[in-house]
C-alpha cells in the first residue's frame, strides 16, 4: 500500500456515497451508450492513491466526488469525440422533460433569444419507467469567473432578459429563474477547459495554474439557462395558473405567500432582475460584534447603469412590475443608449469573502495582462 498521509475527512473519500452507487449500478449501460464515467464511479473501484506505488490522495482524479444535487447530475465524457458533458436525472411525471423538448424543437431552436441550455442526448433507462437521462454540454457557472467589463454584464443581461420573454410566449414560467441556473458556455474563456468538481482547476487536481481570458476579449459569449424542474406551461400567460407558498432559489419575492396566490411569470421576472441586482447592490462584508458598525460594499463597482431597469424588474408590487415583454423591450432601448466607451468601461469586483485588487494590481489587469480570478 502507497504511503497516504491521512488527513481528516480522507477516509471518507475511500467509500462512495450513497448516491454515488447510483452511477456506479448504471455505469455500464452509460458506457454502451457511448458515455464514459470517470474511474471513481467503475464497479469494483479501488481508490489509486491506496494501489502500490499510488499518488498521494489529492493528487488522483478518483478522489473527487462530483455527483452534485443528491443523485441528480454528474460528468462524464462522451466517448466518440472526448467531449465533457453533464448527465441529469430527470423525472418523467413532471412537466420538465416535454418543456425542454419543445424549446428543443427546430423552430424554437431557430429563434436566437432561446437559451435553453442544448439536450445534447435523452436516455431512457432500462426497467425504469419514472426517471430519464438527459445529457448536457459541461457549462460554467455564470458568475464565479469575476466579471472586467460593464459590456459583459449587459451581454449576460441581454441574452437572458430576452430568453425570459421569449420563454413567456410559449406561454411558459421556468419558475426558478435564480443565479445557479444561469450558466456560461466557458469553452472560450478557459480554453483549457475545467473540472467539473473545482471550476477553478483544469483537472480537478492542480491548484494556482488556472488560465482563463476576460469575456470582453472573445466576445460574444453565450450563456444558458438550465434546470426546468419546477416549470409550468400554461394555457395563457395573461391569465395564469397562481401559485401558494414558495419556490425556488430565490424566496425574497415580496408577493410569496402561503395564503395569497402569486402570479409565476411576475415572480420570474423579479428573480431575474435580482440576479442582477445583486451583482451591483451592497453586501455585508463583517458581521456586526460588540457594536462595531457594518462594513458594505458593492459586489461590483460600476453597473449603476442598469439599475432603472433593474428597480422596475423588482418592483415589490407585481401589479406595478414590468413583465418579462416590457422588461426586454425596456432592455433594447437601454441596449441602443449604451456607447461603446460605456460598454468598454471597467468594473470592479468588491465582494466578500474575495479580497478586492488593489490599485496596482488593477493597473496590471488593464495594462499588463494579468488576470486573476478576483
Amino acid at each position: 500500500m502507497a504511503n497516504v498521509e491521512l488527513r481528516p475527512g480522507h477516509k471518507d473519500l475511500e467509500e462512495l456515497g450513497f448516491f454515488e452507487k447510483y452511477w456506479v449500478s448504471i455505469q455500464p449501460f452509460l458506457l454502451s451508450r457511448g458515455y464514459e464515467l470517470r474511474s471513481r464511479y467503475h464497479p469494483g473501484w479501488t481508490p489509486s492513491w491506496l494501489q502500490p506505488g499510488g499518488k498521494r490522495i489529492f493528487s488522483c482524479d478518483d478522489s473527487l466526488p462530483t455527483v452534485s444535487q443528491g443523485s441528480k447530475m454528474i460528468d462524464a465524457t462522451r466517448t466518440n469525440d472526448g467531449a465533457k458533458v453533464v448527465i441529469r436525472q430527470v423525472p418523467t411525471k413532471t412537466d420538465e422533460l416535454p418543456i425542454l423538448l419543445l424549446l428543443s424543437s427546430p423552430s424554437l431552436q431557430a429563434d436566437p433569444r432561446n437559451c435553453t441550455v442544448p439536450i445534447l442526448d435523452i436516455i431512457i433507462l432500462p426497467g425504469n419507467d419514472d426517471t430519464a437521462l438527459i445529457v448536457m454540454p459541461m457549462l460554467r457557472d455564470f458568475g464565479n469567473l469575476t466579471f472586467r467589463r460593464v459590456g459583459e454584464v449587459v451581454e449576460m443581461f441581454e441574452q437572458v432578459v430576452h430568453f425570459l420573454a421569449f420563454l413567456h410566449e410559449q406561454n411558459i414560467s421556468h419558475m426558478d429563474f435564480c443565479w445557479f441556473n444561469i450558466m456560461m458556455d466557458g469553452s472560450r474563456v478557459v480554453p483549457k477547459g475545467w473540472h467539473m468538481a473545482n471550476q477553478f482547476s483544469h483537472d480537478g487536481i492542480s491548484i494556482g495554474e488556472f488560465e482563463w481570458v476576460d469575456r470582453w476579449s472573445v466576445r460574444p459569449v453565450k450563456y444558458y439557462v438550465i434546470d426546468f424542474e419546477l416549470s409550468q406551461r400554461m394555457i395563457s400567460k395573461d391569465n395564469p395558473r397562481l401559485f401558494v407558498g414558495s419556490w425556488g432559489q430565490d424566496r425574497s419575492v415580496p408577493e410569496m405567500s402561503f395564503t395569497t396566490p402569486s402570479d409565476p411569470f411576475k415572480v420570474d421576472v423579479y428573480q431575474l432582475g435580482n440576479v442582477i441586482k445583486k451583482l451591483m447592490t451592497v453586501s455585508v462584508l463583517r458581521e456586526p460584534r460588540f457594536g462595531v458598525s457594518l462594513t458594505r460594499s458593492k459586489n461590483y463597482i460600476g453597473l449603476d447603469i442598469l439599475k432603472p431597469l433593474v428597480d422596475a424588474m423588482t418592483n415589490p408590487d407585481p401589479l406595478e412590475r414590468l413583465t418579462a415583454e416590457e422588461s426586454s423591450k425596456q432592455f433594447s432601448i437601454f441596449r441602443k443608449k449604451c456607447s461603446k466607451r460605456v460598454m468598454k468601461g471597467r468594473i470592479w469586483r468588491n465582494e466578500a469573502p474575495i479580497p478586492p485588487l488593489s490599485s496596482v494590481e488593477r493597473f496590471f489587469v488593464k495594462y499588463l495582462g494579468y488576470n486573476p480570478t478576483n
